[in-house]
């Protein structure tokens, strides 16, 4: 079991991943941007801690000041929450490489799952049923997949390979929708 616990995210799912972690007895570490000093996460934990200004990318994503935060305070694992670093492979491995424990999946497993081309073909090989779609390993034109949709059928979820938390994820009701779709959704994944 667990210490001290840093939870590498803000807001209700740090609030919950604290509060499962009092019930267990474990100590929490809190992490926050300059705008979440008096968040309710950075006040219901045990200990916390500033990494940053408010971008995302100069604080929560920030997995050198998350590690540093977790050496400082003593915390033997992190819960990424969802989102932030959750889907990171190389978080997860840096975590391992510290001595931390990553609370989720392996490195390899997240490498397996974060392209969604991959992560299909995957869980087919292992027998796990699909929905229709398309096959291989992502990458099509825009034309090849105006192409196949008629055959998959409207309405139809477009999802870029790369994004994770719903990122680049689009709900298509007919053909003529389908290119504005495509763009959006490709443009919102490499954001």
């Amino acid at each position: 079991m667990f210490k001290k616990v840093l939870i590498a995210n803000r807001g209700e799912i740090a609030v919950r991943i604290q509060r499962a972690c009092h019930e267990l007895g474990i100590e929490t570490v809190a992490v926050y941007s300059d705008v979440d000093r008096n968040a309710l996460h950075v006040r219901y934990a045990d200990e916390a801690y500033c990494i940053g200004p408010a971008p995302s990318r100069e604080s929560y994503l920030r997995a050198d000041r998350i590690l540093e935060v977790a050496r400082q305070s003593g915390a033997d694992a992190i819960h990424p929450g969802y989102g932030f670093l959750a889907e990171r492979e190389d978080f997860a491995q840096a975590c391992a490489d510290a001595g931390v424990t990553f609370i989720g999946p392996k490195p390899s497993a997240i490498a397996a799952m974060g392209d969604k081309a991959v992560a299909r073909a995957t869980v087919q090989k292992a027998g796990v049923p699909v929905v229709p779609g398309t096959e291989g390993e992502g990458g099509l034109r825009d034309d090849e997949i105006i192409a196949i949709a008629p055959q998959i059928g409207f309405p139809l979820l477009i999802k870029a390979t790369a994004g994770g938390g719903g990122k680049g994820m689009r709900r298509v009701e007919n053909a003529e929708a389908l290119p504005g779709a495509l763009a959006s959704a490709r443009r919102e994944a490499e954001s």
